[in-house]
């Protein structure tokens, strides 16, 4: 029998504002993922405050970068007309994949100026990303946000709040849920190899990268998303590109990590 959800997303209201659940759920999950990169960031000897910075340059990174793809995708035609509606985030629209490339970029660029190795610094951040949307996602599935198709199966989702944003009385696929757990499943996995001595600087994070694209491009395939080529979804295809990325990054760590080695004394050095 599906499960019915009938929680209102707005949890309450204060001064004539609505505080939704998944607000409430995104800050717990932003604490939760900055006490893990703190963790690791001083298990690690990186500079103090540098996790604290790095909230503050990946906020305003993803914030942006977010908005600028959504826009990019889908909201062209009304920024043609009205080239303010790029900066109107509070209308609604974040692109996840442009937060997520700009936010890593903002990690690279905070690191380099505090003279830590980038690799390092996105090792740092790849277990507290994974959690922290892991926990994120609790808050879409509450308010029916990024729902998947219609379903027969018995762990269906039935919305029934008229304010939920997904279609209502309509067995759907949980896949706010699938999401959460896969991606509890990816920090599990990289806190385990965390500490593994083949874990190279960057290795870590290209593992977070790779896995990330990989539960997003099965998911979207439960997800009512046009396609736009071969058959795939605008998320699929830069979730490609992410795998891409990951396997790019993977090399170059461990391309860093090999031992230089100096000729030894009695071979002759040819200028």
């Amino acid at each position: 029998m599906p499960f019915v959800i009938d929680i209102n997303p707005v949890a309450f209201s204060i001064a004539g504002v609505d505080v939704r659940w998944y607000g409430l759920t995104l800050v717990l999950a932003m604490l939760v993922a900055y006490a893990i990169a703190d963790h690791e960031a001083r298990r690690r000897r990186l500079p103090a405050g540098i996790v604290a910075d790095a909230v503050i340059w990946v906020a305003v990174a993803a914030l942006a970068g977010g908005r600028l793809l959504f826009v990019l995708q889908n909201g062209l035609p009304d920024l043609a007309e009205h080239p303010a509606h790029i900066f109107m985030v509070w209308t609604g629209g974040l692109s996840f994949y442009g937060g997520l490339i700009a936010g890593l970029l903002a990690i690279v660029v905070l690191a380099r100026r505090r003279g830590v190795n980038w690799l390092t610094a996105l090792d740092v951040a790849a277990p507290a990303a994974a959690i922290g949307q892991a926990i994120g996602h609790i808050g879409c599935l509450i308010g029916g946000d990024s729902a998947g198709i219609a379903t027969t199966l018995p762990w269906a989702v039935i919305y029934r709040n008229p304010a939920a944003m997904a279609p209502l009385d309509t067995p759907l696929h949980p896949t706010q849920a699938y999401e959460a757990i896969a991606l509890l499943g990816l920090f599990l996995v990289l806190w385990a190899l965390r500490r593994r001595s083949f874990m190279v600087p960057g290795a870590l994070a290209a593992a977070y990268l790779g896995g990330l694209a990989a539960i997003r491009f099965a998911l979207f395939f439960l997800r009512d998303e046009p396609s736009v080529l071969f058959g795939l979804k605008t998320a699929q295809l830069i979730g490609i590109a992410i795998g891409i990325a990951a396997v790019g990054l993977a090399v170059v760590a461990r391309r860093r990590a090999r031992p230089v080695h100096a000729p030894s004394a009695h071979m002759e050095v040819v200028a």
